[in-house]
């Protein structure tokens, strides 16, 4: 035996054999070589030591009376513990049969008795070699998943952290478009809950149409702007306590085009959908709105949807210069305008939920104080 061979420290082997002189033999050999050793003399003990202290190699007799050298193997590979443990069986009958069992109960490797010393050891090093691979592999699974647990609790943080900047930068917003609705109702006789009514009538109908809930916003936060355009009408028109003439009225109708220009370009969705009703609340379906004088499909459908919506509240609400007109009354006038005025598909969708219509206008009654828009939940 080559003294100058390079140690081991640290292997521990698990010897199992039932005669006392092999087991002292490879004892006092692998001390020899640096490795740490254990004796077991049965099958139920040798059990015991893995489970309990672990092993770099176990040395198995396939012969041991009661639990055979088998039934420990399979029992080792059975357990977590033993899963990686490198399994050498030494037996004194060269039987393939035995052989091909042992492979099967999950036997790295085999020795015949009486083995050679110098094969014993290459053996005993290669295999404390592949346990102290899999060791290291365990080591780095278990280093990856922490760092994996760690790195993912930052991303969550993160996200969480992005989640309400991202939530507080919608709710800004949509406080300033509301803010900027709200300027131009000061200009005009508007009250100022006819932007919330008007706007969740806008929801509601979305939504009964099968528009996706984040669209349905769009549409909650993008109609107070319908007219938005008329910060830009003189206040000898807009302020005027009369009917408008024929050459007023023409004036008073480039809002439209006014709130287009003011809120078109811009890269925030919200504006663009805004821009889109500003230009369009006024079309009629049969072609006679403004300011484009477009038909049918093609007024967009935010600005369909802002039409009825703005009507019904003017009719049903006061203004300095008229009464609230009676329920069925707005109800009949907007019957009879669908297919002219109207998207008749839209009117018979609106007036087919009036309860929840008439939930929302209870909800936003004029006198009020108003809701942070932020603050309102659906209606219905």
């Amino acid at each position: 035996m080559d003294s100058g061979a390079p140690q081991l420290n640290g292997g521990r082997i698990l010897v199992v054999d039932d005669e006392a002189t092999m087991r002292r033999l490879l004892e006092k050999l692998l001390r020899l070589e640096g490795y740490d050793v254990a004796l077991a003399s049965s099958g139920e003990q040798a059990l015991q030591e893995v489970f309990a202290r672990g092993a770099d190699t176990v040395l198995l007799d396939m012969r041991l009376p009661g639990m055979s050298g088998l039934d420990v193997c399979r029992n080792i590979r059975s357990h977590a513990r033993g899963l990686h443990t490198p399994i050498v069986f030494i037996t004194a009958v060269n039987d393939r049969e035995l052989r091909r069992k042992g492979m099967e109960a999950g036997a790295d490797d085999f020795l015949s008795k009486p083995f050679d010393e110098v094969e014993l050891l290459a053996r005993i090093r290669n295999s404390v070699r592949v346990k102290r691979y899999y060791d290291n592999l365990e080591l780095q699974k278990g280093a990856l998943a922490r760092a994996i647990d760690d790195r993912t609790t930052e991303l969550a943080a993160a996200v969480a952290e992005l989640t309400r900047m991202q939530s507080e930068l919608r709710a800004s917003h949509e406080e300033t478009i509301y803010r900027l609705s709200r300027a131009a109702e000061f200009r005009d006789d508007e009250t100022g809950q006819h932007l919330q009514r008007m706007s969740w009538y806008c929801h509601l109908i979305g939504s009964k149409i099968g528009l996706s809930p984040s669209t349905c916003e769009l549409l909650r936060i993008a109609s107070p702007m319908h007219d938005v355009g008329k910060l830009g009408i003189p206040d000898r028109i807009l302020l005027k306590p009369g009917r408008l003439t024929p050459e007023e009225f023409t004036i008073m109708k480039t809002h439209a085009e006014i709130g287009y220009r003011i809120l078109h370009g811009s890269t925030a969705e919200p504006l663009e959908v805004a821009a889109t009703i500003a230009h369009t609340h006024h079309e009629k379906w049969d072609g006679n709105g403004y300011p484009r004088g477009l038909r049918g499909e093609e007024i967009p459908l935010p600005g369909r949807i802002a039409a009825i919506a703005d009507v019904f509240d003017a009719l049903t609400s006061a203004r300095p210069y008229k009464p609230a007109w009676p329920l069925e009354a707005a109800l009949d006038l907007m019957r009879k305008n669908a297919g002219s005025h109207f998207d008749p598909h839209l009117i018979e969708v609106f007036l087919s939920h009036i309860d929840e219509v008439l939930a929302i206008r209870d909800r936003f009654v004029d006198g009020h104080p108003e809701p942070h828009p932020e603050s309102v939940a659906l209606v219905g």
